[in-house]
């Protein structure tokens, strides 16, 4: 059997129990410059399915001023008026929501760098999903972006929505990746958490649940052999886990052989999802640390969007325990 083509396994048993995830506020981080805005699209079509909230936030990153605003007097003046004229274009944006009947704010502030004051926001106002549109540019500004994406992942407690300009189909397909078998490795009620908010969405969308995973060879020194028998049944023990915790979730299963981020990638470009879900594990609180994540990984590599969740008791790397 040829384990580097996926494979799917038929679900076959009942849904969770636990109750459908609620999404009572949105928050879409708005980049005004932006001819179409992707992610306030997608979070609208939420928000009318879930009666959320739907809050728009810039944040103002610009260091310096225009020659004509000399003086450092002046710099205060300068920021408030740019403030003002983006808390205008979101105003554009909002009216026509709330003619619609949705329930929309805005809010506009100066924080540098970006993701630091996304993530304050997010830390302050509790939203229930962050959306925030992400694109592939020159090779300098995919460093950037991964630089930043990788602090948000990082940082930000609430669901993140990384959203690309590719629109969602009528009836979205939402890919879940999990691991049921590697307790240690992640929190236990992770998964789960997953599969209750990838349940939801395809319920409150129209769509389709599936989950993914990628068959690893059984953990082993450098260099030690590892028999085909031994992987066979670690194989084996991992598509029954991954089948049976499907199956619970009225979804179908599908699986890869290899690392677990060109494997991800390998099933989501041969399956293409609407949106990939994955969990982001706790890591060490240390911002400076390099952008290596393995859902940075893979947002460089897929065209869909990316969903990415933290586990229960997620303590933000912001979020200071000691006083000055």
């Amino acid at each position: 059997m040829n384990l580097t083509a996926p494979e799917v396994a038929t679900a076959r048993l009942g849904a969770f129990d636990q109750s459908p995830v609620k999404l009572e506020r949105i928050l879409v981080v708005v980049d005004p410059a932006l001819h179409e805005q992707v992610a306030l699209t997608k979070a609208v079509r939420l928000a009318e399915r879930c009666g959320s909230s739907i809050e728009l936030y810039v944040c103002d990153v610009e260091q310096g001023m225009p020659e004509s605003w000399t003086g450092a007097s002046r710099a205060g003046e300068y920021r408030e008026m740019k403030r003002l004229r983006l808390v205008g274009e979101l105003r554009a944006l909002a009216d026509p929501l709330k003619s619609r009947g949705l329930d929309v704010s805005t809010f506009c502030e100066w924080h540098a760098p970006e993701e630091q004051g996304i993530g304050h926001h997010v830390i302050r106002t509790r939203p229930d999903l962050v959306l925030k549109e992400v694109h592939r540019h020159g090779v300098q500004a995919r460093a950037a972006l991964s630089r930043t994406v990788w602090k948000l992942i990082r940082q930000i407690p609430a669901p993140l929505l990384l959203v690309r300009p590719r629109p969602w189909s009528a009836a979205p397909r939402i890919a879940a990746a999990v691991s049921p078998l590697h307790p240690a490795d992640r929190v236990g009620s992770l998964d789960s958490m997953i599969a209750d908010l990838g349940r939801s969405l395809a319920n409150v969308l129209g769509g389709a649940l599936e989950m993914l995973h990628v068959l690893q060879t059984p953990p082993h020194l450098p260099g030690d052999p590892v028999s085909t028998g031994q992987k066979s049944s670690a194989h084996a023990l991992a598509r029954n886990a991954v089948e049976e915790f499907a199956a619970r979730a009225q979804a179908t299963a599908r699986f890869t052989e290899g690392s677990v981020a060109q494997g991800l990638v390998r099933l989501v470009n041969a399956q293409s999802p609407d949106v990939l879900l994955m969990g982001a594990v706790a890591r060490p609180r240390w911002i400076h640390s390099a952008a290596s994540g393995t859902a940075a990984q893979i947002l460089e590599q897929i065209d869909c969007d990316l969903l990415v969740l933290k586990p229960r008791g997620f303590v933000s790397p912001l979020l200071v325990t000691d006083e000055a």
